[in-house]
């Protein structure tokens, strides 16, 4: 079962911008600095709630060369993030003490990042929990985001990723909107209008992720994917969660990650996102990751 999105990840050309703009302005938490594991070189950034509650993270891939990105064929566009009832005010007027810019439609507040990530704030009568509220910024806790509400996929073949979502990953249909088991967290399906190749770049979400409870649910799918042909690009252990990577028809990367171990395996609550951290098997090569890496300034 399928009971929220856990994480969506893109690619950012700089990280120490990427974390003045997540964790300075949006006031989320740094709970995990961490690397690529397929390529250690590569700086991965985790953003959330205090706890690094999966449903909150955003995450980062840092790639210093990384040109800018064409929306063509499939993407997933914008990502919508929840605040509470009447925040909006509050945070039009905390993008405009930093200078950035922001556009008010349709009861949403979106604002792009420093490398063209699209974000909306949309408000909901909901507030963040206290003990999950980050702690090291200004913003206060009834103002502060909450979780993922929404991610939007562009799809060529509109048909088909529609019936992934709903036929394999049993997602709840309502015309063009698919919703999680909760019934909170969104994933809205759009036609292309163009069949021109996109092209990854700095903003470019690579993939999104869903949480499944266990090592065995998460197995349970594996197998339905095999059965029903799906393209498994990667079924692996990343230490602090175990994820499965599938490929759905439009192209576009969808992961299956499981809520636990998380991210107290190797640092604790307070620690969270404070050094660089490695899962256990990578922490043998440890001097030769750190010092391929800059320090985030």
């Amino acid at each position: 079962m399928i009971n929220q999105l856990h994480h969506i990840s893109a690619f950012t050309k700089n990280a120490t911008e990427n974390y003045d703009f997540y964790a300075t302005v949006l006031g989320l938490r740094l709970v995990k600095n961490t690397v690529n594991q397929e390529n250690t070189t590569m700086r991965h950034l985790f953003y959330g709630d205090y706890e690094g509650t999966p449903g909150t993270l955003l995450t980062f891939f840092e790639i210093p060369k990384l040109g800018h990105r064409v929306d063509k064929k499939s993407y997933f566009s914008t990502v919508s993030l929840a605040v509470p009832s009447h925040s909006l005010d509050y945070w039009q007027r905390r993008f405009a003490d930093f200078n950035i810019s922001t556009t008010l439609k349709n009861h949403e507040l979106l604002v792009e990042d420093n490398d063209g990530f699209k974000i909306a704030l949309v408000e909901m009568e909901e507030q963040i929990a206290p003990h999950k509220a980050t702690k090291h910024t200004s913003i206060p806790a009834n103002k502060q985001i909450i979780r993922i509400a929404k991610v939007s996929i562009v799809a060529d073949q509109f048909k088909e990723t529609q019936r992934f979502l709903s036929d394999y990953l049993s997602l709840k249909q309502e015309n063009d909107t698919f919703f999680t088991e909760q019934h909170l967290d969104q994933t809205t399906v759009l036609a292309s209008q163009s069949k021109d190749r996109t092209r990854f770049g700095r903003g470019t979400i690579d993939h999104i992720a869903y949480g499944v409870d266990s090592n065995d649910e998460l197995e349970g799918f594996y197998q339905q994917a095999l059965t029903d042909q799906w393209t498994i690009e990667e079924y692996v252990d990343r230490g602090y969660f175990k994820s499965l990577y599938i490929k759905e028809p439009s192209g576009l990367r969808i992961e299956l990650a499981t809520l636990s171990p998380g991210f107290q395996l190797d640092e604790s609550l307070e620690e969270l996102g404070t050094h660089l951290a490695l899962p256990p098997f990578l922490e043998k090569n440890r001097t030769a990751i750190e010092a391929q890496l800059e320090e985030i300034k």
